[in-house]
């Protein structure tokens, strides 16, 4: 039948796309639903970029772009679906329950949030498979039944696919972390003021433990690449690569229409049923803006869609009932990586925005010796002023409101602009079960019950925060900044952004019992569903989880192409 298929994959991300890709190379028949609408022409990026070069500063917004490009079929409507899921100020769709607010969010658009992403990939390290191993103090912690080594080849061919540039001199044995193989491409140059500065930590140790500035490894292209050009340093990788020398899932969407994959775009999942033997039968969607219900079925489903969406369509399926749950995990142990960052005025000039946002970071706190009394972390040092935090019409206009003109502006302005740098920090959340999504009674325009999160921020997390704040600033007194041009986050008064590092709600692991899925990411519960994406990590670690992700789908593609 025409709506049969070897291969259901359920979201056109990262995982789902190098899944379907890796399955077409094999010559199975598969089939792609995503939610968003496909922009996968030269055409369509650059109807993104003109609508954000031409956004007021008050819009220029990761999302922008998107949302309000002229002609968008994206644009909010009472017939189109959001296209951005929440906000702070929870007025759009998924509900919050508290105590804490969940900050990050994501983007319906085929291809997924690597429209927006930061391009960042460094790998997850050994202790980060065996926290409950290594620190039995931390109740909440648990090990993933795969351990580094298990993933490392996977983490090559990751890097290989999404075209990942970096230093394999600097990274190779990273507390433990050994490579195999070489990055795909050298690294992106380091900034200028990320060679000044670390040329300025060069000895310094913190508690024992020696600051290391290292080139930033980037799906990012420093050369020509997989057809792909290198990058140009536009400074504005998010919201958007406007020349695609930043991978993006669609890269691989499209590679997996050219082997003879079929896409359905604009297709909501509704549910997936069940047959009597207990496996899916059948996945149920809609199509926008219209709502026509309609159908496919696969020997294999894999769901793909996202740690939020991905439970979501787990509960509201068989009748509401829930499947893949007898373990009562699904929507459990929600989990991101809490940020902030310390910004100062340098003694030096730093000149930034050349170049990607980011291009150096320090590791040295990955796994370091208080990780049994508070998170792990890492930095990041930003090449674009100071961030979101301040902008420099910002700092124009703080001039100006000073009576500042002539040649006395131009002289301020040059000082400050010139000289803004910031370090940013992500942090390690324990999974926690009752950070959770689950199912609100309010439903969306398609009459599917909307996502409901509970979250809290434990003191492991916060505890580490604060730690990271004396970290900072003991490097900006090494650098010589004055501490009267310092800002940092009030801590007390619980400021932290999120990552849209969305982890967790469908964990790995050996035992049926506290698991959703087992190490090959297959569902204890129903054999021919298999659940791909940063949902089925049991930890967070403290690093971005886009290369991890990606080693696990390549994995699983693999055992599913053995299956068939």
């Amino acid at each position: 039948m025409a709506n049969e298929y070897d291969v259901v994959v359920i979201g056109g991300g990262v995982a789902g796309a190098l899944i379907a890709w890796k399955l077409a190379q094999a010559k199975c028949n598969v089939v792609m639903l995503d939610a968003g609408e496909k922009r996968l022409d030269k055409a369509d990026r650059e109807v993104f970029v003109k609508a954000f070069a031409e956004a007021v500063n008050t819009k220029k917004t990761p999302s922008q772009p998107y949302v309000d490009a002229d002609n968008s079929k994206f644009a909010h409507s009472p017939d189109t679906p959001d296209f951005n899921p929440a906000d702070a100020a929870n007025k759009l769709y998924y509900r919050q329950v508290g105590p804490d607010m969940f900050k990050s969010q994501y983007q319906r658009l085929v291809g997924g949030s690597t429209w927006a992403w930061r391009g960042n990939s460094p790998r997850y390290i050994p202790s980060d498979f065996k926290l409950k191993t290594l620190y039995p103090k931390l109740d909440k912690a648990v090990d993933w039944p795969i351990s580094y080594d298990d993933l490392e080849p996977w983490y090559c061919d990751a890097e290989d696919a999404l075209g990942v540039s970096g230093d394999h001199r600097e990274w190779n044995g990273v507390f433990g972390a050994h490579r195999s193989r070489r990055f795909p491409m050298p690294k992106i140059a380091q900034a200028y003021g990320d060679q000044r500065l670390k040329k300025r930590l060069n000895g310094l140790k913190i508690d024992g433990m020696e600051v290391k500035v290292f080139g930033l490894p980037q799906a990012r292209n420093s050369q020509s690449y997989d057809g792909r050009p290198a990058c140009e340093g536009n400074s504005n990788c998010i919201p958007l690569c406007p020349i695609q020398a930043k991978y993006d899932a669609t890269v691989h969407v499209k590679k997996a229409i050219k082997l003879g994959a079929t896409l359905i775009e604009q297709a909501v999942v509704t549910e997936l049923r069940l047959n009597t033997s207990g496996n899916i039968s059948e996945v149920l969607y809609k199509t926008w803006p219209n709502g026509q219900m309609a159908s496919v079925q696969g020997k294999i489903v894999v769901l793909a869609a996202h740690a939020i969406e991905t439970p979501k369509i787990l509960l509201n399926s068989n009748g509401g009932k829930g499947i893949a749950n007898s373990s009562d995990q699904v929507g459990r142990n929600l989990m991101d990586h809490l940020g902030g960052e310390g910004a100062a005025i340098m003694p030096f000039q730093v000149f930034p925005f050349r170049g990607p946002q980011s291009t150096s970071c320090i590791e040295s706190f990955r796994d370091h010796k208080f990780r049994n009394q508070f998170c792990a972390f890492r930095l990041t040092i930003g090449n674009d002023g100071w961030g979101r935090g301040k902008h420099p019409f910002d700092s124009l206009k703080d001039l100006t409101d000073r009576k500042l003109f002539g040649e006395e502006l131009q002289k301020e302005l040059n000082h400050v602009v010139t000289r803004q740098l910031r370090i940013a920090y992500s942090t390690e959340q324990l999974p926690d079960p009752n950070n959770c999504v689950t199912l609100a009674d309010e439903t969306d325009d398609f009459g599917i019950r909307k996502p409901k999160i509970a979250y809290k921020v434990d003191d492991y997390t916060r505890k580490g925060m604060e730690y990271i704040q004396k970290i900072i600033k003991t490097m900006f007194t090494r650098i010589g900044a004055k501490e009267g041009e310092w800002e940092f986050s009030d801590l007390k008064a619980g400021v932290y952004s999120g990552s849209a590092h969305i982890m967790g709600t469908t964990r790995m692991g050996s035992d049926p019992k506290t698991s959703v899925v087992d190490a090959e990411c297959r569902s204890h519960d129903h054999k021919n569903l298999f659940i791909a994406g940063s949902s089925v990590f049991p930890t967070a670690s403290c690093t971005n989880p886009t290369i991890t992700l990606a080693a696990l789908a390549l994995r699983t593609a693999d055992e599913i192409r053995k299956r068939l």
